[in-house]
């Protein structure tokens, strides 16, 4: 009879520690919960901000200038690369 009760003293024993294990889990549960909205709010504040930052550029003639007169200057580059690579094939 000792013996049952020391069992059944000892299965409530583990019992007791595994619902105190489930109630931290359940609390670090509930602050990381907390912390992912947090995150998640912050994230979607950022993503918000950038396109705000990106939507009004424009650019303007000049830039566009810039940039076709960049691409003429490369494509010039490519060519004299391709002729190069032309003669030493050749020798």
């Amino acid at each position: 009879m000792q013996n049952l009760a020391e069992q059944l003293l000892n299965i409530e024993n583990k019992v007791k520690a595994v619902l105190q294990k489930m109630e931290e889990l359940s609390a670090e549960n509930d602050v990381l919960k907390t912390k992912n909205n947090r995150l998640l709010n912050e994230l979607d504040e950022l993503k918000n901000t950038k396109s705000e930052q990106i939507s009004p550029l424009v650019i303007d003639s000049s830039a566009d200038g810039k940039y076709e007169e960049i691409k003429k200057e490369l494509d010039h580059y490519i060519d004299e690369i391709d002729q190069t690579i032309e003669l030493l094939k050749v020798s």
